[in-house]
């Protein structure tokens, strides 16, 4: 009889991997999404936008664009000649670009920055919070928030200004290969393929080669509950997604992911009273960029932005690989079977952690620690199972499985 310890929660653990990371950090954007829009670049480089048009956020420019980011109810847009144009609401001077040429544009919430080619940041818009005062250079890319803005330099450390009020500018101390950036947090690809976040949705999200927040949310949950509540996408090694925070997505094959949202502000007592209680609920969607360009959305379709256009090619991001599954079924038994008999021999290479005395506990960093005499007890009498769940292949041709459970035969 198996006891079975439940970690279908747990954020499972990479076994065997060589991890493909992106090489072009400040890679720009194709698609993104804001409240209740999205917007992309299509196969001829003009733009195409869907969802709310209320303040003419779906109203794009003309021209051919490289890359795209929009915020809560505006957009910038990359052109290929190097210059910015945006669109949509303008309250405080959002819309209005500076002059120049720039590799790379960002927009959060109500603000956006550029790089220039000297990796020194030029930010306009919203700066309540100083989001637009940006720290000194040079980046290599950039990552916007709601109010806060994050840059990625060369050697892979990261820099954060403006709202603080989560810790969202509270940079972990890591190296990264690429970052990302929504409501009161902070995300980044470290250089070991593992994506965190810090800030309001601080976890470990496994490992992932793109990630992508809401650049809005819900800090407090519903009426009568404390959960926060708040969207995240993101890509794994073989190209589908994973999106912890909703139940079901699309599978296949995917080069790029936006995720975004609204929040409603619903009465759950005394509505018809002048003292009636409201409280906030945060409403997610996301779409994707298939690996034959076609885009496909889910989540809530609030105003159709979870309802693209039919038929419509999007440009795919400029690092987008398909991966090749050249695998058979042997290879994955063969595969598996090694993987069972490694996390065995050495708990290390799983994430089993017995370097304390202490009884199994999930770590800060969603490890699973199993103490020395409980793991000894284990291995000397053969009676740790392992369950294992197929993850994909790397660039170097290994097949990746996922430490998805463990338990003891009794």
């Amino acid at each position: 009889m198996k006891n079975k310890n439940s970690l279908n929660w747990l954020t499972p653990l990479l076994l065997f991997c060589s991890i493909f990371l992106i090489s072009n950090a400040h890679a720009g954007s194709t698609l993104s999404a804001g409240i209740d829009h999205v917007c992309a670049i299509q196969e001829d480089d003009t733009l195409i936008c869907w969802g709310a048009n209320d303040h003419n956020q779906a109203d794009p420019p003309s021209g051919t664009f490289s890359e795209i980011e929009v915020g809560f109810y505006f957009g910038c847009g990359l052109k290929t000649d190097g210059t910015i144009s945006c669109w949509g609401q303008d309250t405080t001077g959002e819309t209005s670009p500076p002059p120049g040429k720039f590799i790379q544009v960002a927009v959060g919430g109500e603000h956006a920055c550029a790089l220039p080619d000297n990796g020194e940041p030029i930010c306009w818009g919203a700066n309540g919070s100083s989001q637009s005062s940006p720290l000194p250079g040079p980046f290599q890319q950039l990552a916007l928030g709601d109010a806060h803005s994050c840059g990625l330099k060369a050697d892979g450390s990261v820099e954060c200004w403006g709202n603080n009020s989560d810790e969202q500018s509270n940079v972990a101390a890591d190296t990264f290969s690429y970052i990302a950036a929504g409501y009161k947090t902070t995300c980044g690809v470290k250089t070991d393929g593992v994506a965190i976040c810090w800030g309001l949705a601080a976890n470990s999200y496994g490992y992932l080669t793109q990630i992508d927040f809401a650049v809005n949310g819900d800090p407090d949950g519903t009426a009568h509950q404390s959960t926060k509540e708040f969207s995240i996408c993101g890509l794994k090694a073989d190209s589908s997604l994973s999106c912890p925070t909703m139940s079901s997505v699309p599978s296949g094959v995917f080069s790029y992911v936006a995720t975004g949202g609204h929040v409603v502000r619903p009465c759950h007592d005394d509505c018809n009273h002048s003292w009636a209680k409201y409280h906030y609920e945060f409403s997610g969607f996301a779409c994707g960029i298939r690996e034959n360009g076609l885009v496909a959305c889910w989540g809530e379709n609030h105003n159709d932005r979870a309802t693209p256009p039919v038929g419509v090619k999007l440009k795919q991001p400029s690092d987008f690989t398909p991966p090749s599954n050249t695998y058979t079924q042997a290879d994955l038994d063969k595969a598996r079977e090694q993987a069972q008999k490694a996390c065995q021999a050495n708990p290390a290479s799983c994430g089993i952690d017995i370097s304390g005395e202490a009884a199994a506990v999930i770590g800060e960093d969603l490890s699973l620690h199993v103490g020395k005499a409980q793991y000894k007890t284990l291995l000397s009498t053969q009676l740790l199972w392992i369950e294992l769940s197929f993850f994909g292949q790397n660039e170097d041709g290994k097949l990746l499985w996922e430490l998805t459970d463990y338990g003891v035969v009794e």
